[in-house]
């Protein structure tokens, strides 16, 4: 049987690629989106660390899925330009994520437009 709360995520999540495929690019998908929020949600920490608060991922979609929420896509095109890899200033083959300043206001528009019932509430 399906539960109310099941069918509400699933709303809630298509709402949230239509936005982001409206102010973005047609091509996000629900893991980039997931992986842009678990950013927000913990900027600065690693890749790794990182991959330890996302569900279902691997290191390597991660990478992959970073580098294309970036700059520069893994096929060396122009991308978002959302997030951001620095280099940890004490471990330099450490790269620590970030949201870049577009990255930022996305999420905050989204938040606004209702993305997200409880990260507004």
């Amino acid at each position: 049987m399906v539960e109310t709360a099941d069918v509400d995520n699933i709303l809630e999540l298509d709402r949230a690629l239509r936005f982001a495929r409206a102010k973005l690019s047609p091509d996000i998908t629900a893991q980039r989106l997931l992986i842009l929020i678990g950013v927000y949600l913990h900027e600065g920490l690693s890749q790794r660390d990182l991959l330890n608060h996302l569900d279902s991922t691997s290191i390597t979609a991660l990478s992959r899925n970073i580098a294309d929420l970036s700059d520069l896509t893994t096929r060396k095109l122009p991308g978002p330009g959302l997030l951001e890899l620095r280099a940890d200033p004490m471990n330099l083959r450490v790269k620590r994520v970030f949201l870049t300043r577009k990255g930022r206001n996305f999420v905050r528009q989204w938040l606004l437009a209702g993305g997200s019932r409880k990260a507004s509430t």
